[in-house]
């Protein structure tokens, strides 16, 4: 008979979960997904494309509903999973209703954050994050409204550019002196900073958000400095948090997100974690990649196979605002290192490799972004670079030229 096993959370992890079980321990378990977004699990890297009117909301689902039948999956969606009883092996469910287990993953993402600021509660105040967030931006862009956008990372660009392709005017602010500070180099953020501003985004950087002016909604937004911005709604999109509260509440050992070990296991007995609101080794990773890579280590562990998740190689490899950007490693290299830099700002063109010990340890692209992958794979791999040293700047096709028949 099949042991119960019970996902919450049916976003990209919990996908790519299931999609891993299938391969190595089909008929072990009868899974059940408990999400709490109201639609099957889709593609949050896309939402921004979905604001932009570049897809459909419909068209980023990851798998048919016909997908999740065909592997016996149990899909409850638009359930709030309200309590996880330990010594019972319950979840209990927002209507009350109760599911029991024999193995429990935790797969429940994070949110956005929302700045703790006078104004924050004011209407017009919202965060860019699902497929809701998105309905409710793509009104304020058909009124053409005028958009502070809070954040210059990954979310903040995202949103500033689906919110203004959809007809908004935008400005977006940045506590630091750079984008995407975490994901790049100075030279790569300035790049992609005047790319982004050739679309018709308004872009400050080292803006501290002091207050939203406004009575009962957004008026303006008023910077530390003093300087006002007129707008009529402002977007938090400033950072994730791990949800970790089902966790905590059950007495499951947690930190920033839920502690877990290199067998993705938690503090309690046959609950595991992964993706954004798991915690591995001090790191919650909060991007695709790892929560994937986590995926097929516990999917075999699961599966009584011996397997191991010890931590993941950070790379961003993304449209930004329309603009291909990618980076990976030591991208700003650590001392003892060397760079190559390739350098096209014209052409909105910048390539970045950092080397250490005959090795690539490092790389950032933006605009050209074609061997991100390969690039990847030699970080990854750590291989001696001597032999193609000389070329690599310019691609794996004339470094690695097709072998003679």
């Amino acid at each position: 008979m099949s042991e119960p096993l019970v996902i919450v959370g049916n976003g990209m992890a919990a996908a790519r979960l299931v999609d891993e079980l299938a391969k190595v321990a089909l008929g072990r378990y009868a899974i059940a997904v408990i999400g709490e977004e109201p639609r099957l699990a889709y593609n949050r890297v896309l939402l921004s494309s979905v604001l932009a009117g570049e897809t459909q909301s419909h068209d980023i689902e990851l798998k048919p509903a016909t997908w999740w039948r065909d592997r016996g999956v149990t899909l409850k969606y638009g359930c709030r999973a309200t309590e996880i009883d330990v010594g019972r092996r319950e979840l209990k469910i927002a209507n009350d209703e109760s599911i029991t287990f024999s193995r429990l993953v935790l797969a429940t993402g994070s949110t956005a954050l929302r700045l703790n600021l006078p104004g924050a509660d004011l209407a017009g105040v919202h965060t860019f994050r699902d497929t809701r967030d998105v309905d409710l931006l793509l009104t304020l862009s058909a009124q053409k409204k005028r958009v502070v956008v809070v954040g210059g990372g990954l979310l903040g660009l995202e949103a500033a550019y689906g919110l203004a392709k959809a007809g908004a005017t935008v400005t977006l602010i940045h506590l630091m002196d750079r984008l995407m500070e975490r994901q790049l180099d100075a030279p790569a953020a300035e790049l992609l900073k005047s790319l982004v501003e050739r679309k018709g985004i308004r872009i400050l950087l080292n803006a501290n958000t002091a207050r939203i002016e406004g009575e009962t909604r957004v008026e303006g937004v008023e910077l530390t400095d003093g300087r006002k911005l007129e707008a009529d709604a402002v977007i938090f999109a400033a950072g994730i948090r791990p949800n970790v509260t089902l966790a905590r509440e059950a007495g499951i050992p947690v930190n920033r997100g839920v502690v877990v070990d290199d067998h993705l296991q938690t503090g309690a007995s046959d609950i595991f974690a992964l993706g954004e609101c798991a915690e591995h080794r001090g790191t919650c990773y909060g991007l695709v990649e790892p929560a994937y890579e986590q995926a097929r280590v516990l999917a075999r562990h699961l599966a009584g196979a011996p397997a191991a998740y010890n931590g993941s190689v950070v790379s961003t490899n993304l449209k930004v605002s329309g603009v291909g950007v990618f980076s990976a490693g030591d991208f700003i290299g650590a001392e003892g290192s060397e760079s190559i830099v390739l350098s096209d700002f014209r052409h909105g063109s910048y390539k970045k490799l950092v080397i250490a010990d005959g090795r690539l340890t490092g790389a950032v692209l933006v605009g050209e972004t074609g061997d991100a992958l390969w690039y990847l794979q030699m970080i990854r791999d750590r291989e001696p670079i001597a032999a193609i040293r000389s070329e690599m700047m310019f691609g794996r096709a004339l470094a690695l030229p097709p072998k003679a028949a």
